[in-house]
């Protein structure tokens, strides 16, 4: 069995979306990326890159 493990962490900012889990979530913050920073959507990418060995979303 392969296990993998992921993370993702981003700033609060004013004037963004906050999206976790491609959910868009009512705040008046939302998270700084290049992307749309969803935390929780890029930390199951990860973990399921790892699993499958090959490397992490960054790379």
């Amino acid at each position: 069995m392969r296990v993998g493990s992921g993370y993702d962490i981003h700033r609060l900012i004013q004037g963004r979306k906050l999206v976790l889990g491609g959910v868009i979530i009512p705040f008046e913050k939302g998270l700084l990326g290049h992307s749309d920073a969803d935390v929780v959507l890029h930390a199951v990418c990860d973990a399921l890159l790892g699993a499958a060995g090959l490397g992490d979303i960054g790379q």
